[in-house]
């Protein structure tokens, strides 16, 4: 509203006048009004085109779209217009100095009136382009070893020099209100590409209908529900294709590849899922060993009926989101990973998380440029053994898997990684292993008990997780940005607390904050709230404040945010990921995908109580911060999801 009232503040200051005029029964004559309309015409167009430039330079906008095409010509015509109808304007505006004055100027003063102001227009222009292009510019340095150093061994220093970079990503890609014009992005992405990847010359099997439901056994059946519910479209929108998991900007950056090994109806070998056509697509025909995977000796494959490998095409995101690009694919594929988790423990399997593999290894058996297109994650799914299911959770990914007795070596990246993707490269290879001589590294110590604050307690309802029909809820998923005025019952809040919490967990316990922003919940006073799963309740930590306004405007001024009846506020504990076993670098990676697996627990428990659910990326960082009462020093922020009635 705000950013309204201030585009439209030379309109009102017209209108103002006009009805002080009119008043004194002093209305302007038709050419004044002629004069003063042109004028703001001028003065808008003018501010229009030199934000277009600006962000067009800045490398915020797509240069050449239609659009901006449009914009450019625009500015000629302006630059034209001042040129032919500048004397008019000028002779009006001075027409108070002197009556005595002639009215017509000359054709020379005319001309260079017109002129000048030609001149005018191409120095804003040129001006807005310049420093769109050079103002502020801070791309992050990227201080690696020397090219000769092999990799650094994964002990203490190793872990810090990955970490110190982690800490300067995080800071460099969080968002401000004086980030977008403090510094320019450091990498051109050009256009994004293809959404759906392709193999025309493999061998091709189409898979059973979406709608087929997976029997008692692990077969092929099962795992076309599993890479259907976890990547597949779900629903088409003119030339959009939305999929069962959310996507921030719905542009999907995930890839799915997947290594047959004992799967019925399926021949063993390593086959990519095409999300499009849902078919499997065969790259190889052998049924590959797990070291090609960049995962020797990890006993969590041993006996398992195929592995799931999870990409990400950076450019896909990274066209529009720039420097904050890894964030955004690791919490897309976090939801990905939720769904693929349900969908499996629907299908009679079982899911291992592998925390440590080697992702070079692993890229090159998948033929992949990992400049290009990133390994984030290794699954394997196992059938389920007969009897009681296990318990939910992603201590179900129980099956994280334990750590192997090799060491691992945190690499420098190579140096396509820099020149082509900036800090998406260098992240993604500071948050990366390499295999490398079995040695003896211990484990940290996992982060001591949190001293209980001050504010007591609010204990919540017991009030289950529904846990019924998952697999209609991935396929019925949408995000929705429009919420009634209605409150929340705390019931329904405590159950959909008690499904966070039940996620598979793929980090150390406490790695993970739940707070949120209380709005509208029947017996709950508005204000921010830490949520305690140990004890099921809120510990208070801005309370009786309507912190509504508040969210919305931290939120980039998101409607979806502002209006919803509860805002979840994600946030990343850093004594905890500094003592990760696999190291804080790789953690940070676990953490960003943890949070998107939490937020698609919301979206489904939600969607089983009749709520609606959004995710959002986009925050001013800082200001995300004080929302919530958090220290930047202590937790990160790192995912916002609103949660409402359905409007």
């Amino acid at each position: 509203m705000s950013k309204m009232l201030w585009v439209a503040l030379p309109l009102l200051a017209a209108a103002a006048w006009l009805a002080w005029l009119a008043s004194r029964r002093r209305l302007p004559s038709r050419h004044a009004l002629n004069v003063g309309s042109s004028l703001l015409l001028l003065a808008y167009v003018a501010t229009t085109a030199g934000l277009g430039i600006f962000w067009v330079a800045n490398q915020q906008l797509p240069v050449f779209d239609w659009h901006y095409l449009f914009g450019y010509a625009t500015v000629l015509l302006l630059a034209l217009h001042l040129v032919f109808n500048w004397p008019i304007v000028w002779r009006w505006l001075t027409r108070w100095r002197t009556a005595a004055t002639p009215r017509a100027a000359t054709p020379i003063v005319g001309t260079r009136r017109g002129a000048i102001g030609l001149l005018g227009v191409l120095m804003a222009g040129g001006a807005a382009y310049f420093l769109g292009l050079r103002h502020g510019r801070s791309d992050l340095q990227v201080q690696w070893p020397a090219p000769d150093a092999a990799a650094l061994p994964a002990d203490a220093a190793g872990r810090s020099t990955a970490f110190t970079l982690v800490e300067r990503y995080h800071a460099f890609s969080s968002q401000s209100r004086t980030a977008a014009v403090l510094r320019a992005p450091g990498v051109d992405w050009g256009q994004p590409p293809v959404p759906f990847k392709r193999y025309p010359k493999a061998l091709r099997i189409e898979l059973p209908a979406p709608g087929t439901a997976p029997g008692k056994a692990f077969d092929g059946v099962a795992l076309a529900a599993v890479l259907w519910h976890t990547a597949g479209v779900s629903e088409t929108r003119g030339p959009l294709k939305l999929r069962t998991s959310p996507s921030s900007g719905a542009l999907f950056s995930t890839e799915l590849y997947v290594a047959v090994r004992a799967v019925a109806g399926i021949a063993p070998g390593l086959w990519h899922y095409d999300a499009f056509g849902h078919a499997l697509e065969q790259l190889d025909e052998r049924s590959l060993p797990d070291a090609l995977f960049g995962a020797p000796g990890e006993p969590a494959l041993a006996d398992a009926a195929a592995l799931v490998v999870a990409t990400a095409v950076f450019r896909r995101s990274g066209h529009k989101y720039r420097d904050r690009t890894y964030r955004y694919v690791l919490a897309d594929l976090g939801h990905a990973l939720e769904n693929l988790y349900v969908a499996a423990q629907a299908a009679a399997a079982q899911t291992h998380f592998v925390k440590r593999f080697d992702e070079a290894r692993c890229a090159a058996t998948l033929q992949l440029d990992e400049a290009e297109e990133g390994v984030l994650a290794l699954l394997a799914l196992r059938p389920a053994p007969l009897g009681p299911p296990a318990a939910s959770g992603l201590a179900g990914i129980a099956g994280t898997s334990t750590v192997p007795a090799a060491g691992w070596l945190i690499p420098p990246p190579p140096r396509e990684l820099d020149s082509r993707l900036g800090v998406t490269g260098a992240m993604h290879a500071a948050t990366s292993l390499r295999a490398a001589q079995p040695q003896d590294t211990p484990a940290a110590p996992p982060p001591p008990p949190t001293a209980a604050a001050a504010p007591a307690l609010l204990p919540l309802p017991q009030e289950a997780p529904t846990g019924e029909n998952m697999l209609a809820r991935i396929a019925a998923r949408r995000s929705l940005r429009r919420y009634a005025n209605t409150p929340l019952t705390l019931g329904a809040l405590s159950g959909v607390l008690a499904a966070m919490a039940a996620t598979p967990m793929l980090l150390q316990p406490q790695t993970l904050h739940i707070d949120l922003v209380v709005n509208a919940v029947v017996g709950l006073p508005p204000g921010a709230y830490r949520y305690e799963p140990l004890e099921h309740a809120l510990r208070p930590l801005r309370a009786n404040l309507v912190l509504r306004e508040e969210a919305r405007a931290v939120a980039l001024s998101q409607d979806v945010i502002g209006d919803a009846a509860v805002v979840f506020v994600l946030a990343i504990d850093l004594a905890a990921l500094r003592t990760d076993p696999v190291g804080p670098a790789r953690a940070y990676r676990h953490a960003l995908l943890h949070a998107g697996c939490v937020g698609e627990r919301i979206y489904l428990e939600a969607g089983a109580r009749g709520l609606g659910v959004c995710a959002v990326g986009a925050f001013y960082d800082d200001e995300a911060a004080r929302l919530v009462a958090s220290d930047p020093s202590r937790e990160w922020i790192v995912h916002f999801a609103a949660l409402g009635v359905p409007a």
